[in-house]
């Protein structure tokens, strides 16, 4: 299902193929914030698609599939992300796995549409056919564009469609990216969504392959939506101290607070974006203490071990200092 985004004004909606919005919903007497990533062309800014997939016993998405309707108004904060192609990529290579579709589908038809010549291959993971977001509009890019976009899909359920059957594991991976050339040369950038597990599978793959920095870029908001489980609280106030350009400033957080939360209260410029853990524009460091932070989030393995935590996602557990970098 998708959900398209209108400023009441007239306004343009810019944003980079590839970003996504946060949607700040009023469900009940809660107010619960979920990111979701653009579908469309970024050139189309009179208007944002959001394609959205239902979690079954999620709080949010059920709300957004069944109950919004034309005209409905809510706040929208974005774009975010940096999951973007940077000018001058010449082949692109897209792995994608059920809704992680969602931002590969923007870069794809943002780059066809200028024509700039890149070439775009997309991998495409699903437990079965009927379960191919976008099948239709793929194969039209497809057959408009020829060498310039081809895709492969990948189904745990054989297809006539599919050009191996399985799941999107790092061994699956590596046949099909072999099988498309995407390790001939240097000029292939690679671009990763889907659930966890499956980038978890991409990365392996690209890694022993020793593709990773620049040339490998990942989304993993897509996993937050509906799964997150919240971070632990303390029962009383604690006091954090934050470094923001050499100079530290304490602030108190109380229960039910996140650090980020508790200092743009107190009127500290603390940098933010998303607010729900998928974007890192709030990763802070953190010198002492201890927090509970919310998971699963955008961080990687290698944040954590530096000591980055999530701004929006953390809540005190004692006295802590935490940087702004």
């Amino acid at each position: 299902m998708s959900v398209v985004l209108h400023d009441p004004s007239g306004a343009a909606l810019p944003f980079e193929a590839g970003q996504f919005f946060t949607l700040v919903l009023r469900i009940g007497k809660k107010e619960i914030k979920r990111a979701y990533s653009a579908s469309s062309p970024s050139h189309e800014t009179n208007e944002v698609r959001l394609t959205i997939k239902e979690v079954p016993g999620g709080q949010a998405s059920p709300f957004v599939v069944r109950d919004l309707s034309a005209g409905y108004e809510l706040e929208v904060l974005g774009p975010s992300g940096n999951f973007t192609v940077a000018k001058g990529t010449k082949r692109i290579i897209l792995l994608g796995g059920g809704s992680g579709i969602t931002p590969l589908m923007s870069i794809a038809r943002t780059l066809l549409a200028k024509g700039g010549g890149e070439r775009i291959d997309l991998v495409f993971g699903n437990r079965s056919e009927k379960d191919i977001i976008f099948q239709a509009d793929l194969e039209k890019l497809s057959a408009e564009h020829g060498e310039l976009f081809k895709v492969r899909h990948v189904l745990e359920e054989g297809s006539s469609v599919a050009s191996r059957t399985g799941r999107l594991d790092q061994a699956t991976v590596l046949a099909e990216l072999d099988a498309i050339g995407a390790f001939d040369g240097d000029e292939s950038h690679f671009f990763v969504c889907g659930p966890l597990g499956m980038m978890d599978e991409a990365k392996a793959a690209l890694a022993s392959r020793g593709i990773s920095g620049s040339r490998m870029k990942e989304e993993r908001f897509v996993s937050l939506a509906d799964n997150q489980t919240g971070a632990e609280e303390s029962t009383e106030a604690q006091e954090v101290g934050i470094i923001i350009l050499g100079k530290k400033k304490s602030i108190y957080v109380r229960p039910g607070q996140t650090i980020l939360e508790a200092g743009l209260d107190d009127g500290l410029e603390m940098p933010n974006s998303c607010t729900v853990g998928g974007c890192g524009t709030c990763r802070v460091k953190l010198v002492s203490g201890q927090v509970s932070m919310a998971e699963p989030n955008c961080l990687d393995s290698d944040e954590r071990a530096q000591g980055y935590i999530l701004a929006c996602s953390s809540k005190p557990l004692s006295p802590c200092v935490v940087e702004v970098e």
